[in-house]
């Protein structure tokens, strides 16, 4: 009977082996098959083990076998977890049907790291896919330039209208473009609270008061749009270039009311993941007048310097001069030869570190342009304003347009 026992046990041990090893071979991204080595694996290896035992029946068999078995338990999923960490943190390629939930919390590289050492050709990448955590973002097309202005859009949020507001009347009137507030309620924010009725109430009477103040605003003619559900899909659009988003500085969707749960220390802030989502130009309104110095931080981005003359050509600020801070071997060429054509003065500075960095004597500059969001994307982290990262004091606007994926690979 302990016969049987032992080879059914081993037997299923073998199989749960064999799943894990299948799972290795046909899953497509490196955390599904870790999940398949470490579940499967650590189960298949421990029925073995187990058969092993009752087959052998003696004291020493037993008392090693069980050690075996806890050994495999208590390292295994840690060894999974750490290697699925630095899969992701190395730009590891991800199958995802929906968003990524560690975008803007774990720092990631844009590019694979077999493709960055050569290991697997930039093609083959490509045809296996990039970083897809947001539909919208799997299909940006290669910028070469960008096209002229046709609409803008901003976000109304409830003790942040009259920056915003302002600026945008500006904009669409210079440019002779369509303008359209956007009044959203983050239903997320409202389905997690302690009292969902209770907070869904509270919101939407904040949005309504957003609303009365935008209306009292003078001479801004725009078109309303309400909407409840999830932000990053409601101000999603692929109009590349064609549609200025533009937004507080800080602030969300559920308008500031405080509905979380007892012991929960998250809170909504996603607003720096919106330039994930919106194909084109994103504007984060400031403090200051859209007159003065405008800071261009350029860190390599191919993109840069088309963003840099779609901003002046549909007249965003009031320029008096162009300062281009640039990483080691950048060439600034583009920048400069726009600087030009503009008739604005041009200096150059080196860049002072990897991150989005400006130097801070530039911090009274009216406006920054980035060509990547600056990470992680919290509009506080640890206390700190996100605007910081660019600059300590910083109070102008921020430019900023995520780096479109190139479908060929290069």
């Amino acid at each position: 009977m302990l016969v049987v026992l032992s080879l059914l046990l081993k037997l299923a041990g073998v199989g749960f082996l064999c799943v894990a090893g299948l799972g290795v071979v046909r899953l497509s991204d490196p955390f599904q098959r870790m999940h398949a080595a470490t579940k499967a694996g650590t189960l298949g290896a421990g029925l073995v083990i187990l058969g092993t035992i009752v087959a052998q029946g003696a004291t020493d068999a037993t008392i090693i076998g069980v050690l075996t078995i806890l050994f495999l338990l208590l390292t295994v999923p840690v060894a999974g977890h750490l290697l699925g960490r630095a899969a992701y943190v190395s730009g590891a390629k991800l199958s995802l049907r929906g968003d990524n939930a560690l975008d803007g919390i774990l720092e990631r590289s844009a590019r694979p790291l077999d493709e960055r050492t050569g290991w697997l050709p930039a093609e083959q990448t490509s045809r296996q896919g990039a970083e897809p955590s947001i539909v919208a973002r799997q299909q940006r097309p290669v910028i070469v330039s960008l096209p002229q202005l046709e609409a803008v859009r901003f976000a109304v949020i409830d003790g942040h209208v009259e920056p915003v507001a302002g600026r945008v009347a500006n904009i669409a009137k210079v440019n002779s473009v369509e303008l359209c507030a956007h009044v959203v309620v983050d239903t997320h924010a409202v389905d997690t609270a302690e009292d969902p009725a209770q907070m869904r109430r509270l919101v939407r009477e904040r949005a309504s008061r957003a609303i009365h103040v935008l209306r009292g605003i003078e001479n801004l003619d725009s078109a309303l749009d309400y909407d409840e559900g999830d932000p990053e899909t409601l101000l999603a659009c692929d109009r590349t270039g064609e549609v200025l988003l533009v937004l507080p500085c800080e602030g969300w969707f559920h308008h500031q009311v405080d509905g979380r749960r007892n012991l929960a220390s998250w809170e909504p802030d996603g607003l720096l993941r919106l330039p994930g989502v919106h194909l084109g130009p994103v504007l984060f309104a400031g403090a200051g007048s859209g007159a003065g110095m405008v800071v261009i931080r350029d860190r390599g981005e191919g993109h840069l310097a088309a963003l840099v003359e779609w901003a002046l050509m549909a007249q965003v600020w009031q320029p008096s001069s162009l300062v281009h801070v640039a990483d080691q071997g950048v060439d600034r060429r583009g920048v400069e030869g726009i600087a030009r054509r503009f008739g604005l003065p041009y200096e150059s500075r080196p860049g002072v570190d990897e991150d989005c960095t400006i130097p801070h004597e530039l911090a009274g500059a009216c406006a920054v342009i980035l060509g990547r969001t600056p990470r992680p994307l919290r509009t506080n982290w640890f206390g700190a304003h996100w605007r910081t990262r660019i600059a300590p004091g910083m109070s102008g606007d921020v430019l900023v347009m995520e780096p479109p994926q190139d479908r060929s690979g290069a």
